[in-house]
């Protein structure tokens, strides 16, 4: 149908005036801005619940086993400190200290704040993450890496001497007690005594809410109610360097529980195994062929104490003091001299 001419100009009249309010409504029809998204935040310090029950296990046994004190006074009392300072599974032990020594590193502002100021993007993150996986000692060249290690190894140092120090003082009580009759008596049922401590040494340790929630607080820097530590001089261990590279992933949030799986090699270490392993050897030889409490007492003290100390300082890169021993020579009679016979040669 055609349209008039009166029509046909109110019709486009209509339409430029719906045009134009369209194009007011758009704001002139002018280009939007584009939407620069913000660069994603570096994710917060962080750790794996696992490495900090584990933590907070080694610092409940190492705190609990060196409380004990040399003072006994019945058979009863040396089978609760046994029972006590067997209370440890040797590979939770030494994860423990790990993780123990990480959070301490974790304790060196200027190392996190290098870390988390290398690590500000995606992709930075990832290459530290992949440097630390084919180095752990590229840890170490981040700011302070060596303050850091000073204060994991002087974490592990501590504790390793505190137990070290309380198991001599209890292994030199098996002499002094000898004079209290009952540390003379045969030790009760020493086959049920012997299945305990096995028992105990094969099963983890549950760290009290506590102890675990204070140190889930540490990781986050609060330190409050944690020893002062001073930073430890070089040698750092092998452990103790691992220890440093597990702290660096925690700065960066790259040791929190989804990826905690992945990082069970940062744990191990081989000195720490077998020596403790063989701490453990030692403590069941002893004690099935100890016969009267004081012996026990010596078991207790000198390879559940003392010797699992030392294995905690000497992995760490520290030195347990050296104990020299010394006697009066022996009395040795003069050897008899016979009378010199002189024998004469024929030319």
């Amino acid at each position: 149908m055609l349209l008039h001419r009166p029509a046909r100009l109110a019709l486009l009249l209509g339409l430029a005036l719906v045009a134009a309010a369209t194009w007011v409504a758009d704001g002139g029809a002018k280009p939007q801005p584009p939407v620069i998204e913000p660069p994603p935040a570096t994710p917060g310090v962080g750790l794996g619940a696992r490495f900090v029950q584990e933590a907070a296990a080694y610092q409940s046994y190492m705190r609990a086993a060196s409380a004990i004190a040399p003072n006994f006074t019945d058979a009863r009392d040396v089978g609760r400190s046994l029972r006590t300072g067997a209370t440890y599974e040797p590979a939770q032990l030494r994860r423990g200290a790990v993780a123990y020594a990480a959070i301490a590193a974790l304790g060196d502002a200027a190392f996190v704040a290098d870390v988390r100021r290398a690590g500000d993007t995606p992709q930075a993150r990832y290459a530290i993450v992949a440097r630390i996986y084919a180095n752990p000692a590229s840890a170490m060249a981040f700011a302070d890496g060596a303050g850091a290690a000073g204060l994991a190894k002087a974490a592990l140092a501590t504790t390793g001497m505190e137990l070290y120090n309380a198991g001599d003082a209890v292994a030199g009580a098996a002499y002094s007690i000898q004079h209290q009759p009952w540390s003379l008596a045969p030790v009760a049922d020493p086959e049920a005594r012997a299945a305990a401590v096995k028992g105990l040494s094969a099963t983890p340790r549950q760290a009290a809410s506590d102890d675990v929630a204070a140190m889930a607080r540490r990781v986050l820097g609060d330190t409050s109610g944690a020893p002062p530590l001073q930073p430890a001089p070089p040698i750092y261990s092998a452990l103790v360097v691992r220890a440093v590279a597990l702290a660096a992933l925690a700065a960066i949030g790259q040791a929190g529980d989804d990826v905690s799986a992945n990082l069970s090699w940062l744990t191990d270490d081989y000195f720490m195994d077998h020596c403790v392993s063989e701490t453990k050897l030692s403590l069941f030889e002893c004690l099935a062929v100890a016969k009267p409490n004081y012996e026990d007492v010596f078991c207790l003290g000198q390879h559940a104490m003392k010797d699992t100390g030392a294995c905690v300082v000497r992995a760490a890169g520290a030195a347990v003091p050296l104990v020299i021993t010394t006697a009066p020579p022996p009395r040795i009679p003069p050897a008899h001299i016979g009378a010199h016979h002189v024998v004469h040669r024929r030319a």
